[in-house]
């Protein structure tokens, strides 16, 4: 009865265009998808020495990533104040105590601040997005000549994005353990808070040293070596899954505990497929760059086996659930004389009553037939239930 009342409101309105959002987003991860599996395909035959391309085309399809990331940050940055000024003017309320200058100025000054916040959020985004950029360029004049430049040169734009997010997650810590401080939290607990913060900022920084030291032959070690700190991530994910259904197994509540394993056994289930698929790729790499003759098409299967799910996930088959799910709002559609006329009328109202005698029964079926009922059955009803 709820659904069919707000069919009409503007909060049905909103569900509706839900779904060209959607498709919207299934397009945008199918274009991603497929120009890095176009990257990484560039690569293999470049790498196998099928073609003698320079590592500057093979780079192309990230680029146009990165193009498509700066025109979507910029067009943000860009945006114009008339959308924020209609969605604070959906959210503005009448007061009865301020006058309509007080309102102006308030609407005003929060105006200013969302400005504000969207400029310095795209500015950010938008320096992220140029490192990132010289970075990959950088990559690919290393590959191109090994003595063009060095690799603490190389990884000098990675270095700078890491700190930048190392200040921000120590500024987060800061806060964090100041209110935890004033809530009187446990030791344990800021400890936790710390850890998760920052492990996996460390576990990146000590791969890109290594992996900096390995290419300039500051270290001669294996490659599974200078992959160390990848192998310290998945431990960290089964001990976090292990730790997480034995906390669940003591708890008292058997329905809380009977949720909570099934969730740690299909987190279980998920880490054991990413974990194969990994560290298969991990290992074939390694053995790659240390000097086994593998082709490295077949190094990067399981990229190319990860990439075409989602391929196929974003491109075949959320679409197609999607269609599927709003077939059934059309067909309670009809058109006549070009207007889209309701086969079930918002106003039919199922009624529980008596099977005392026909003349109810009557009025139920016409009152479904019709999708209403007069009044002349209603009263007519009442009599015969006198």
């Amino acid at each position: 009865m709820m659904g069919v009342q707000m069919a009409g409101t503007e909060i049905g309105a909103q569900l509706i265009e839900i779904e060209s959002l959607l498709c919207t987003l299934f397009l945008l991860v199918s274009v991603l998808v497929t120009l890095v599996i176009i990257f990484f395909s560039f690569l293999a035959v470049k790498v196998d020495g099928k073609v003698n391309w320079s590592y500057t085309v093979v780079f192309i399809p990230l680029w146009i990533l990165d193009l498509l990331a700066i025109i979507v940050v910029v067009s943000q940055g860009l945006r114009s104040d008339k959308d924020e000024d209609e969605e604070e003017h959906d959210h503005e309320h009448d007061d009865e105590d301020t006058t309509p200058m007080a309102q102006e100025e308030r609407k005003a000054r929060k105006l200013k601040e969302k400005r504000r916040q969207r400029l310095t959020g795209s500015g950010f985004t938008l320096l992220i997005v140029v490192l990132a950029t010289v970075f990959q360029i950088l990559i690919a004049k290393r590959a191109n000549d090994s003595s063009s430049i060095s690799g603490p040169a190389v990884f000098a734009p990675y270095f700078v994005i890491e700190a930048i997010f190392l200040i921000l997650a120590l500024i987060r810590i800061a806060v964090g353990l100041k209110m935890a401080a004033a809530a009187e939290v446990p030791t344990k607990a800021k400890v936790l808070l710390v850890f998760e913060s920052l492990w996996f900022k460390f576990v990146r920084l000590a791969l890109a040293v290594l992996i900096m030291l390995r290419i300039d032959d500051k270290i001669t070690c294996s490659w599974a070596l200078v992959f160390f700190p990848l192998y310290v991530v998945g431990v960290k994910y089964l001990l976090q899954l292990i730790f997480g259904y034995r906390g669940f197994s003591r708890m008292p509540n058997v329905e809380m505990r009977q949720q909570g394993q099934m969730l740690m056994t299909v987190g279980f289930v998920v880490f054991v497929l990413v974990g194969t698929l990994s560290y298969a790729l991990i290992g074939l790499l390694a053995a790659r760059l240390d000097g086994h003759s593998y082709a490295v098409s077949k190094v990067l299967i399981p990229v190319f086996i990860v990439l075409s799910i989602l391929l196929c996930c974003s491109g075949c088959c959320l679409p197609c659930m999607l269609l599927a799910s709003s077939a059934g709002g059309e067909d309670d559609m009809m058109e006549r004389d070009g207007a889209q006329i309701r086969l079930v009328s918002p106003n039919l109202r199922i009624e529980s009553g008596n099977n005392s005698n026909t003349n109810e029964g009557a009025s139920s079926s016409s009152s479904r037939r019709f999708g209403r009922r007069s009044n002349n059955t209603s009263s007519s009803s009442n009599d015969n239930r006198s």
